[in-house]
């Protein structure tokens, strides 16, 4: 197989499951870890309703510091199947080539993310895929980084660094994840930084289907029939968050706080929250030393004209999106999870001083090997 002849390279699949819970996405990559050799497959799966439901149960829970191990353990395992399912899925496609899978890399399900409280937690169960899959799962990326000081998010900036850093031209560069909760990647030459800048998609998704029974506001289409409300936005805008100084990371229910305050039509609010992502992401990019020549968006939200339009007409900066450069903005982060596998199997860095707060550069991430079955009388 070609991983045989290019050293310290795997081929690695990357399971992405976000904080927009839309669904499950999967990519097979070739990688050392360092350079990104080949993006061989995607595929997706998206979460039944039912599965939604009971995740968001389970965030409303934790955060009131209430806990019900069996629904817990329910949940968890509907998951893991459903993540089964999808590399099952990217095997069959990839076995036309002949190639399976030296490791997985397994996100799981964010639930609670509190850093202040050194606390993480994403659900799902990566021993059961590695015992089903017969191939190492590595998983629980963010807690060692939380342990040692970090935010444990965001974990994309090395693979955003290299799969875009040819791009640069000698000048910095800014790439925004438009997720559940947005981040920014910025690359100045060989200096990385990054951060959470606020609310991305989590909030117009839920709007999205509290009022019009649909998943997304698909390419800003609803946003566009609103009005923006701009004292909201400005009360949101005093928010301590925006006022800590980066590193700094977001649990994906922080702003719903917000929301019982907002007045309106159901597009006004769509309109309001849509206007605050893209408002943010400008407000961080305009942190830096030096402004980027150019801004790159990825994630669903590089799909939402509106928060497209209104960032442009913001920043005044050039806008692009990952398809411009021959990649795909859905499957960046299912790609960076089974770039980061890589990198953790081999002990190489995935968090660093200027892009979680940690003290020096560490490795992270917890491998699960498969287990021999028990012995059956």
């Amino acid at each position: 197989m070609i991983h045989k002849i290019l050293p310290n390279s795997y081929y690695s699949i990357g399971l992405m499951s976000g904080t927009s819970m839309d669904g499950v996405d999967a990519s097979l990559i070739l990688s050392d870890g360092i350079v990104i050799h080949d993006i061989i497959s995607s595929v997706s799966i998206p979460y039944p309703r039912p599965l939604i439901k009971n995740v968001k149960d389970l965030i409303v829970s934790f955060a009131n510091k209430e806990f019900n191990r069996n629904k817990f353990i329910r949940v968890s395992n509907e998951l893991s199947e459903l993540n089964l399912s999808v590399v099952n899925k990217i095997i069959d496609i990839s076995n036309k080539v002949k190639i399976n899978p030296d490791l997985i890399g397994y996100h799981g399900q964010t639930i609670f993310h509190s850093p202040e409280d050194t606390v993480t937690f994403q659900i799902g169960n990566p021993q059961y895929l590695s015992d089903r899959l017969k191939v190492p799962v590595v998983s629980d990326f963010r807690m060692c980084d939380i342990l040692n000081g970090g935010e444990g998010a965001p974990l994309t900036p090395i693979y955003h660094k290299a799969k875009i850093a040819t791009e640069q031209g000698g000048n910095p560069i800014a790439i925004v994840n438009i997720g559940g909760i947005s981040n920014i990647t910025y690359l100045n030459g060989e200096n990385i930084e990054a951060f959470d800048c606020g609310p991305g998609n989590c909030i117009i998704d839920d709007l999205c289907r509290e009022y019009y029974d649909i998943p997304f506001d698909d390419k800003g289409k609803i946003a566009s029939s609103g009005k923006i409300d701009h004292d909201f936005v400005n009360n949101i805008l005093s928010d301590e968050f925006f006022n800590k100084r980066p590193p700094k990371s977001l649990d994906r229910n922080y702003f719903h706080k917000y929301i019982p305050s907002i007045h309106g039509l159901p597009n006004d609010k769509i309109a309001s929250f849509s206007y605050l992502t893209a408002y943010t992401i400008v407000n961080a990019i305009e942190s830096f030393g030096a402004r980027p020549h150019k801004i790159v968006l990825t994630g669903g939200g590089s799909k939402n004209r509106y928060i497209f339009d209104k960032i442009n007409e913001i920043s005044g900066i050039g806008i692009s999106i990952m398809e411009d450069f021959g990649f795909s903005s859905q499957y960046v982060e299912a790609e960076a999870f089974a770039y980061l596998a890589i990198r953790s199997h081999r002990g190489l860095p995935i968090t660093f001083p200027t892009t979680t707060g940690i003290n020096m550069p560490m490795s992270g991430g917890k491998i699960y090997n498969p287990q021999p079955c028990a012995p059956t009388n």
